[in-house]
């Protein structure tokens, strides 16, 4: 019984997520900041335009992991049959993503600031502020 216990534990504990306030908050910590700041610590953007002076920076991410798994089978054996069947629960491949845009003025200051995506993998992406 200990041992479900701890399975499930450890399974539930996998399966945390970062709530999109602090994602939000995270990101808001670089309002005001200069884009230059931005690229010399996130590392260059996706992508840059520019509409109706303002000029937008992006950076997009993906994150490909595999998930933990519980692998679940019964098998027989008798005198000259065998068979089993089994499954898998849980795992498998995930990918996430992430897109960060980041709207700043002609003098580099970023003025606004938004995101999309699996917020566990837009904490991971956005930066701490120091």
């Amino acid at each position: 019984m200990r041992y479900v216990i701890l399975v499930t534990s450890l399974i539930l504990c996998g399966c945390t997520s970062v709530s999109p306030n602090k994602v939000d908050a995270k990101l808001a910590s670089w309002q005001g900041s200069n884009i230059s700041t931005l690229i010399q610590i996130w590392g260059l953007p996706t992508t840059e335009r520019e509409i109706q002076g303002m000029k937008y920076a992006e950076w997009n991410s993906k994150e490909v992991s595999n998930r933990p798994s519980i692998n679940l089978g019964i098998g027989g054996f008798g005198s000259r049959i065998f068979g089993s069947i089994g499954t898998t629960l849980f795992g498998g491949r995930k990918e996430s993503h992430c897109l960060v845009q980041v709207a700043y003025d002609s003098q580099g200051q970023v003025k606004t600031s938004s995101w999309k995506g699996d917020p566990d993998t837009c904490y991971d992406s956005i930066p701490e502020k120091e």
